[in-house]
């Protein structure tokens, strides 16, 4: 069973934000499952594969923002900004020996993550599409 899904409901109409979305679901179901089998090596690796994904996802919404001069471009830059620091400190503290990195961890990045699309990127979807990019 997966962690998180993307279903029809998620998605916002800009297709390479949506395989974005969706790669980083599967990263974080992978993630669950090196939770759920305590390995730490993996655990560790999947962190980082999605801080790298997670990255590329925000600077390719921020550029279309910036380049469409969409008008909420600087919250929504800030709730990218927040997570992404979020992220990086928790991996960096993970890797350290510092921190665990759980099911109450994922299901706050579940929830950001489910979160930020309904209130964030379905506004920009649909300014993309009205400014001609699908």
């Amino acid at each position: 069973m997966n962690f998180i899904e993307i279903t029809r409901n998620e998605l916002i109409g800009i297709n390479s934000i949506d395989e974005q979305h969706q790669s980083m679901a599967v990263l974080v179901n992978k993630l669950y499952d090196k939770i759920l089998s305590a390995d730490k090596k993996m655990i560790k690796n999947y962190l980082y594969k999605l801080l790298e994904v997670v990255e590329t996802h925000f600077e390719t919404e921020e550029n279309l923002m910036r380049s469409t001069k969409f008008p909420g471009y600087i919250s929504h830059k800030l709730e990218h900004d927040r997570f992404y620091k979020q992220l990086l400190t928790s991996t960096a503290r993970f890797s350290k020996g510092l921190e665990t990195i759980g099911i109450e961890q994922l299901k706050g990045i579940k929830q950001w993550f489910f979160n930020h699309i309904e209130l964030s990127d379905k506004k920009c979807g649909k300014y993309f599409i009205a400014n001609g990019i699908s």
